[in-house]
């Protein structure tokens, strides 16, 4: 009996240690949300499980989750997402050590960058539909549906690249890609009003951010904002910088085709 417990309690220890070694955790899982783990088979993510470097993620139709990673960066995906954690590794005393690659192939994202983001931006990247995005202390929308890519920043600053050309965006603006290979820097607001014109993918682009926009408390509840600072976040407000609430996004209208 004794051996027995003994081997119980080592089992328990390693799970423990697998939980904390983990690059991130799933705080909110809703619907049917999977991982893949290299060419195993996907499985069903539950609460509290863990995702690692290499762990490809899935979300099905009207389902959603949150993770939380080891340095505080929050990562929020919307229905029929796909996301790939490319590269994670964090050191808490050695920052050499850190980087962040995370791929979006489809669907919506959203991205609050943690104690990594911080201290070494420059090893933070985001990457979908052949751009790569830069971070400077950001919260970040990422929409990808094959044909258009939508990025727009809430909080912070990017750099966007795509092919072979690198602008910065502000909080308040945003940038739209297509697949042509042109793309155009916007006020957030005025990518808003396109995508609702724009048939058939500015709608589902628009359900995506909706999407995400719903998780915004659970978003909150995984950064463990203290009471009474907690920033709702509503459509009319997603896409303005600084506290969410108030002012008018800037105006944008920088447009361009990789040369």
């Amino acid at each position: 009996m004794k051996m027995l417990s003994a081997v119980l309690c080592m089992l328990l220890c390693m799970v423990c240690d697998m939980a904390l070694a983990a690059a991130a955790l799933a705080t909110t899982v809703n619907g049917t949300v999977q991982v893949q783990s290299g060419t195993a088979p996907a499985r069903a993510l539950r609460l509290g499980d863990g995702v690692e470097q290499g762990d490809t993620l899935t979300t099905g139709a009207a389902s959603s989750v949150v993770l939380k990673f080891e340095d505080g960066q929050i990562v929020a995906l919307s229905a029929n997402a796909r996301l790939v954690v490319f590269a994670y590794s964090y050191d808490a005393a050695a920052p050499e050590r850190d980087n962040v690659l995370l791929s979006l192939l489809n669907g919506g994202m959203r991205a609050i960058t943690g104690l990594i983001g911080k201290r070494s931006p420059q090893q933070v990247a985001y990457r979908s539909a052949n751009a790569t995005i830069g971070i400077r202390g950001t919260d970040v929308i990422i929409v990808a549906n094959g044909r258009r890519l939508v990025v727009t920043v809430t909080d912070g600053q990017i750099s966007f690249t795509f092919g072979g050309r690198t602008i910065n965006v502000p909080a308040g603006q945003g940038v739209i890609a297509s697949s042509d290979g042109t793309f155009q820097q916007e006020a957030a607001a005025e990518i808003v009003r396109q995508l609702g014109a724009t048939l058939p993918e500015g709608p589902l682009i628009l359900e995506s951010i909706n999407g995400l926009t719903g998780l915004a408390r659970a978003i909150q509840d995984a950064a463990g904002a203290p009471a009474g600072t907690t920033r709702e976040i509503s459509p009319g407000t997603l896409f303005t910088p600084g506290t969410g609430t108030g002012g008018t996004p800037g105006g944008g209208g920088q447009s361009g085709s990789p040369s």
